[in-house]
């Protein structure tokens, strides 16, 4: 089988979770089985973390369980990277100069022990970590071999820092803000008549935000409709951790401020462009079946356990899986009862879905419960 995975965004509420969704796949043995990762916001940190503990190339599921989701465990329950890019940026100002994800992508280096640059990515899986261009308001894609986007055009060969590519994905808008890319920094290329061709930049310098504003399931480089699957790949796993989006306040004298209510309307487009690309893949699944699972952060297992053949019994309650899907977007330290209800959580998701609704691979359960044993 050849596994795509789509991680979405959410802080590290979505990095816990789909972490814990490859705890799943690490219990049969199907990491190996995984051939491409897109993601955006905390999908990205996710994968982040995990190629940088194993040393810049994708674990094996064993080392996954027994050396990596400990190690993560430890480093997202001890280290807060929010207050750590708080202080820099107030510390060091002239810092910004890069753009505040600059800040954070220098954070998350010294927090979070990811150094090393986009080369440095494993060949496979291959690893796309989403952005979304300011200036051309266009998906921007860093790779091992090349970043950019089809207007803004590309550089081959990035020498470019995994932190500040990850922090360039996960840059929301209001809360952190963009990374700046001096284009006069890089070289810049495009693919005509078979080769690879210098170019002038468009742009003296580009302003990369959150990869949610422009799709916040990853799923662009994965799906495309009329066509399905991207080549190479016959079952997309789409990991859908984002919050649901709350109603507003509804006191009538209530007036929201001007950073609260353009934050407000950022959440509505985002979660209606989420809406929709998550109805176009769910019913393309349906029309496909085995072709893919769709796995959403909030989903009561119980009663997709009950109807499925193999059956099943969530260790979470509904009351838990509640509180889960309600926390907040943020990259602040978790307490290891935050981190084992998200795993766990995103664990029993993509158990029950894939039991359910998955190719028959992944049908069959996992048969020891034991899925890490904290550092």
């Amino acid at each position: 089988m050849k596994i795509a995975l789509a991680f979405s965004g959410g802080g590290v509420r979505a990095t816990v979770f789909h972490l814990g969704v490859l705890a799943r796949l690490a219990r049969q043995d199907l990491l190996g089985d995984v051939k491409i990762v897109s993601s955006v916001s905390g999908g990205s940190l996710a994968t982040g973390l995990v190629v940088a503990r194993s040393g810049f190339r994708w674990p094996t599921s064993e080392e996954y369980l027994h050396d990596v989701v400990p190690h993560i465990h430890w480093l997202l329950t001890t280290r807060n990277l929010q207050r750590s890019y708080v202080l820099k940026s107030l510390m060091f100002p002239w810092r910004l100069v890069r753009g505040r994800a600059a800040v954070l992508g220098d954070a998350l280096t010294q927090q979070w022990q990811i150094g090393g640059n986009l080369s440095d990515l494993p060949v496979s899986p291959r690893l796309i970590i989403n952005a979304t261009c300011y200036q051309t308001g266009k998906n921007w894609r860093f790779q091992r071999d090349v970043m950019g986007d089809y207007q803004t055009k590309y550089v081959t060969a990035p020498q470019f820092r995994l932190s500040h590519a990850l922090a360039a994905s996960a840059a929301v808008p209001g809360l952190i803000g963009p990374l700046i890319v001096k284009t006069g920094d890089h070289q810049w290329s495009e693919f005509d008549d078979n080769e690879w061709k210098s170019i002038t930049p468009r742009y003296k310098r580009l302003n990369l935000w959150d990869g949610g504003v422009y799709d916040n399931l990853g799923v662009e480089s994965l799906f495309k409709p009329g066509d399905g699957l991207r080549e190479g790949t016959d079952f997309l796993i789409v990991c859908d951790a984002s919050r649901p989006l709350a109603a507003g306040n509804g006191k009538s004298s209530w007036k929201p401020g001007y950073l609260e209510a353009s934050m407000r309307l950022v959440d509505v487009a985002t979660d209606q462009v989420r809406s929709l690309r998550a109805r176009m893949l769910i019913d393309y699944f349906k029309q496909n079946p085995g072709s893919g699972a769709y796995l959403r952060l909030g989903l009561k297992t119980k009663g997709v356990y009950a109807r499925s053949e193999i059956g099943g019994k969530p260790v979470l309650t509904e009351s838990e899986v509640k509180k889960v899907s309600q926390m907040e977007t943020t990259l602040r330290r978790l307490s290891h009862a935050e981190f084992s209800l998200l795993f766990r959580h995103g664990y029993e998701v993509a158990d029950a879905t894939m039991i359910r609704h998955g190719a028959p691979i992944l049908k069959k359960p996992p048969q020891n419960r034991v899925l890490f044993r904290a550092a």
